[in-house]
C-alpha cells in the first residue's frame, strides 16, 4: 500500500483522496504522519508530512504554501478534464501541464498574479505548445489597460 500515492498522483483535497483511494489508505497515511492536510480555499489538501518527505528523499522541514497548492490542484483538475476529452498528458508538474491531441500541444498554467502575456516556457516541451491556457482563481485581478483621452496641443 503506497501511502504517498495521493501526493505522487495529486495533489488532492482530503475529500477527493478519500473518494479515489479509500478511507483505509488515507486514514493510515494520516495516522502514520506520512501525509498531512494543509488548509486552502478549496478545502484541506494532502501534502507530505515530515515522515513522508523523508521517504521521498526531501528535507523534512517544508510545507507547500496554500496558493501554490491551489494552483497545482486546479491544473490537475483541468488536465484530467482534458484527458476525458481525448487529450494525452505529456507532462504535469506542479502548476504546469503539457497536453497533446491531434498534433496540437497545449500548455496549462496556474497563475496567481495578473495575467498579461504568454507565460515563459520552462523547457523545450513547453516551448512546443501552440496554445496556452492560463488558470486564475475567481476574483483575481486581471491586467487591464486604462485608456485616458488627452487633448493635443497647448491650451
Amino acid at each position: 500500500m503506497d501511502l504517498l500515492a495521493p501526493w505522487r498522483e495529486g495533489p488532492y483535497t482530503l475529500q477527493e483522496a478519500l473518494e479515489r483511494y479509500g478511507e483505509a489508505l488515507v486514514g493510515e497515511a494520516l495516522r502514520q504522519r506520512v501525509l498531512k492536510p494543509v488548509m486552502t480555499r478549496l478545502g484541506p489538501v494532502l501534502v507530505p508530512a515530515a515522515r513522508g518527505r523523508a521517504l521521498l528523499g526531501l528535507t523534512r522541514y517544508y510545507t507547500p504554501r496554500a496558493g501554490a497548492l491551489e494552483m497545482a490542484l486546479l491544473v490537475r483538475r483541468q488536465a484530467e478534464a482534458m484527458e476525458r476529452e481525448g487529450w494525452r498528458v505529456l507532462k504535469r508538474q506542479g502548476s504546469r501541464a503539457v497536453l497533446e491531441k491531434d498534433g496540437e500541444r497545449v500548455l496549462v498554467v496556474g497563475n496567481r498574479g495578473p495575467v498579461g502575456r504568454r507565460p515563459r516556457p520552462l523547457d523545450d516541451l513547453e516551448a512546443t505548445a501552440s496554445r496556452v491556457v492560463v488558470l486564475v482563481p475567481e476574483g483575481a485581478r486581471r491586467s487591464r489597460i486604462e485608456v485616458k483621452e488627452v487633448r493635443i496641443g497647448s491650451g
